[in-house]
């Protein structure tokens, strides 16, 4: 029930104009109910007076029945074509009263619910971004997708239909059966006596729609994983000729949602099948009353056929609730995802910010411990301790999953500590308002992420305001002019998704260039210029000195050319510190950095 109270908030702000749309639905509905009265007043006022050569006048008519005769000109043998039109024009008024006011309802509907859904999906994007890279990490990019994307189209699609058809059904409903409660109260409790039965398997229908959509999204979820992996990844798969190992794996999850969904299918097919059953069960239940009643005289044959007209307009809402309730099953569901991301914790980016919105760049890290999940049985790290000083040039080294990347995403809070503290300029760095911190930390990752825009824009996304200069000197430094020259449209080169269309190294060129334009305090390298050629290397390594002259540098790398030259050089083993010193030092050593060292520079 929750979240159907959270479906309908979406819509909280614009309720007042649900409210009109709701008022004008139901006054449409109104005027529907009209219709088979005037269908009455001809029959029993005109067609049996006419017929009977004017020997048999309605006497005592029910209200509603009564305004329309007083409306019409004195019935008389000699005015018939003047009472009929009359009687069209009456019914063309209604007609047209009721169009214009369901057409009212429906701009205004459509209008609250595309601004109601643009809020929500705002909200629901801007959520993600503020969420922790570990919350994220935990769903996949195509759950994700999908739940930003499907479940919010579902709740589009129920609040712009189903809410306003629910409130015309129920009208639809009241009306109907209170004009034919106002005729004949027997009759008109005959014509439902069917509907608590349709209301107890729409319930159960919902039960179920909710279960088996909850089913086929998760199927869902995974297909569209499997769809996004495979196309970031299409030059790997056919790199290795991988092709028709991808279209099985997309197969055969596409099959596991096809029984979802004709699960779903079955499931419809077989409400409707009774539904149905009942629905033209109560009709036919309807007409047999009637005849008995009319034929006793209880009721005109006017009476009769405009009460006709009431069972259909009863039969449809009582059918039509099936369909409302299969939509609202689905959109529970919708709302039930989407509400997961919503209700995740956002990250605390409260802290302070220095009044000279600069680091200093002075880090220590004391007895600093973490895991990535509780679960886990080893430490990423354990028990760390070094101090960087301001300016310091430091080298992080080790094997894979050593722990020299866990270094830097707890330095840019992506992660917090487990145990310990990190310090930075002498304040914990829990201190800092994390955007503030982070973008005074540029890192450049070894396969790092461009967007699918142009290399230019690119290159700037960290700093839209550099001017031509800044962007010319980060670009030579990066060595992008080395390459930029070989493309068709230059710096306006589209990349495609992810930068496919670049080399590994001419994309790490690009985030280089792209870190140097953002004038961090802390420049973090890890491993940024693994895929170039080591002459490109060396180019960039000389240029890069005015860029970090002065400034706290980190380098993460597995060349021990990218990071001989640094001041001091820490090696890390299995989350832990097994040595550090300067390169001299530690080549004194018969240590894994001895041991590297021999295996790369002198074999």
């Amino acid at each position: 029930m929750k979240y159907l109270k959270r479906l309908f908030k979406v819509l909280d702000e614009w309720k007042s104009q649900y409210l009109i749309a709701g008022f004008l639905i139901i006054l449409s509905a109104v005027f529907r109910m009209l219709e088979p009265k005037i269908l009455q007043v001809t029959i029993d006022g005109v067609v049996v007076f006419f017929l009977n050569d004017g020997k048999s006048m309605i006497e005592n008519p029910d209200f509603i029945a009564g305004l329309f005769y007083n409306w019409l000109p004195e019935i008389r043998l000699d005015n018939l074509l003047t009472i009929l039109f009359y009687i069209c024009l009456i019914m063309v008024a209604v007609s047209i009263m009721r169009v214009i006011t369901q057409f009212l309802s429906g701009i205004i509907t459509a209008s609250a619910t595309e601004n109601a859904i643009q809020k929500l999906r705002n909200q629901l994007f801007l959520h993600i971004q503020r969420l922790p890279v570990s919350w994220i990490n935990q769903k996949t990019t195509g759950e994700l997708i999908q739940r930003t994307t499907g479940d919010v189209d579902t709740v589009r699609t129920f609040l712009s239909k189903q809410t306003i058809e629910l409130i015309l059904f129920s009208a639809v409903f009241i009306g109907a059966f209170s004009m034919m409660f106002s005729i004949h109260w027997q009759y008109a409790l005959i014509a439902v006596c069917l509907g608590p039965i349709n209301l107890i398997l729409a319930v159960y229908f919902f039960n179920k729609e909710g279960k088996v959509w909850e089913e086929h999204e998760a199927e869902q979820d995974e297909l569209t994983r499997i769809a996004e992996e495979n196309l970031s990844g299409i030059r790997v798969v056919q790199a290795f000729a991988r092709a028709e190992f991808e279209i099985e794996k997309f197969r055969k999850q596409n099959q596991k949602k096809l029984k979802v969904a004709l699960k779903h299918v079955h499931l419809h097919k077989n409400y409707w099948t009774i539904a149905d059953l009942l629905i033209n069960l109560q009709i036919a239940i309807a007409v047999f009353a009637g005849g008995y009643f009319m034929l006793n005289q209880q009721i005109t044959l006017g009476e009769f056929a405009s009460f006709f007209s009431y069972t259909l307009l009863v039969a449809w809402p009582m059918r039509q609730v099936g369909q409302i309730v299969s939509k609202m099953g689905m959109a529970k569901v919708a709302m039930e995802r989407i509400a997961e991301i919503l209700d995740a914790k956002e990250e605390d980016y409260t802290g302070e910010i220095p009044k000279e919105q600069h680091l200093i760049g002075a880090i220590e890290f004391r007895n600093v411990s973490f895991k990535y999940h509780e679960t886990d049985k080893s430490w990423a790290l354990e028990n760390v301790s070094f101090k960087i000083e301001k300016g310091e040039k430091i080298a992080l080294m080790g094997k894979t999953g050593a722990g020299k990347s866990t270094i830097i995403a707890l330095l840019t809070r992506i992660y917090e500590p487990t145990s310990g503290e990190i310090i930075l300029d002498g304040k914990p760095i829990s201190d800092y308002e994390k955007s503030f911190l982070r973008s005074q930390i540029g890192v450049v990752h070894q396969q790092p992420f461009l967007f699918s825009t142009t290399i230019q824009n690119n290159m700037v996304f960290a700093n839209k305001n550099a001017d031509e200069t800044e962007f010319a000197k980060a670009a030579e430094a990066a060595q992008v002019e080395d390459f930029i020259h070989k493309m068709q449209d230059g710096y306006e080169t589209m990349v495609g998704e992810k930068g496919v269309t670049l080399s590994g190294g001419q994309k790490q060129r690009v985030a280089l260039a792209r870190t140097l334009l953002s004038n961090p305090d802390i420049f973090v390298l890890d491993d940024a210029t693994s895929a170039v050629d080591t002459e490109t290397e060396f180019q960039i390594q000389q240029a890069l000195n005015d860029y970090i002259t002065d400034k706290t540098t980190i380098f993460i790398a597995h060349r021990l050319t990218s990071i001989q030259h640094a001041n001091r050089v820490i090696v890390f083993e299995n989350g832990k510190i097994i040595e550090q010193g300067t390169h001299s030092e530690l080549l004194k050593k018969n240590s894994f950095y001895r041991q590297v060292y021999d295996i790369q520079l002198v074999n």
